[in-house]
């Protein structure tokens, strides 16, 4: 067979035995393909010497156009920063009740609320303030509220916490009543919420309630709270004291835990979170004190 191809070869030759060796010709690359090999080098250079890209011993090269990404990534921070000024400065003059009355403040406010929620707040109240029973972190998103949920009393618990005792009774733990006394105690509090309970048990409880035990000076006369009851006709001290027939419990509902309560005690503490506050790594400006409060009155409860 007459070979005709007019194309050099590399050299390279295999499968001679038949007279027809396989070779590897020398084609030429395509302009197109060579034209754009010399352009990738070339853009490659210009970039060097635009944009930063060698690194040095104290550093790297800046490129003459002095970009960065760093300066990039800034320059639209502060970009985003003069934008939120023109909102963070109507949320620092305006009252709470006149940032809830504009629709887009307000969306502003809690949007930044609900951040500032998850960071700080989260871990106790649980995600969106469903309250966490364990701990005794009550849920925010009803509207049974220990202190208030209006806004002006939000911003005053979250700026400067809450403190709440509830001391102990059995005799064992501190208090001044025997095993059979709290018992009685239990079955009162659970026939408040309409829980089954030994109705004897009940009626000496409810004596205790409203006698030695001034359960009644906190809880109200009624066992509604110190929210919503009285004491002889007059309100009762606000110590934050929870509501006992809504079945709605802190610590749950369940015999045994309230019994715990009444012959243990609890003790509720929610830190102050405004600046200057005592309590280490709290320290939130006044801006977001406002946003944290506008946005736990969103979450369903508020009053």
């Amino acid at each position: 067979m007459a070979d005709n191809n007019t194309v050099g070869t590399t050299g390279h030759q295999w499968d001679d035995d038949e007279g027809f060796p396989l070779q590897e010709y020398n084609n030429p690359l395509p302009k197109w393909w060579l034209y754009s090999f010399w352009a990738t080098i070339l853009w490659a250079v210009v970039y060097w010497v635009l944009y930063p890209t060698w690194p040095l011993a104290d550093g790297f090269t800046k490129g003459i156009l002095g970009w960065s990404m760093h300066g990039e990534y800034q320059q639209e921070m502060d970009a985003a920063k003069a934008k939120q000024k023109v909102f963070n400065d109507q949320l620092a003059k305006l009252s709470l009740q006149e940032i809830r009355k504009d629709n887009q403040l307000w969306q502003y406010a809690i949007s930044g609320g609900k951040a500032l929620f998850g960071d700080n707040c989260a871990p106790c109240h649980g995600s969106g303030g469903v309250g966490v029973k364990a701990g005794g972190f009550p849920t925010l998103a009803d509207d049974d509220w220990l202190f208030g949920g209006d806004l002006d009393t939000i911003h005053e618990t979250v700026a400067n916490g809450r403190t709440g005792q509830m001391p102990a009774h059995l005799q064992a733990a501190g208090g001044s009543f025997s095993d059979a006394q709290v018992n009685d105690l239990t079955a009162y509090v659970l026939s408040l919420s309409g829980i089954n309970a030994d109705k004897t048990a009940a009626a000496r409880g409810d004596a205790l309630f409203h006698g030695d035990a001034a359960c009644n000076a906190c809880h109200g006369d009624k066992g509604k709270g110190s929210l919503k009851d009285t004491v002889n006709g007059q309100p009762p001290p606000p110590v934050g004291a929870p509501n006992l027939t809504d079945k709605i419990w802190l610590y749950g509902g369940d015999p045994g835990i309230v019994r715990d309560s009444i012959a243990k005690g609890r003790t509720g503490f929610m830190p102050a979170w405004a600046k200057g506050s005592k309590e280490s790594g709290r320290n939130l400006d006044p801006l977001a004190i406002k946003q944290l409060t506008l946005y736990v009155h969103s979450l369903g409860g508020g009053q």
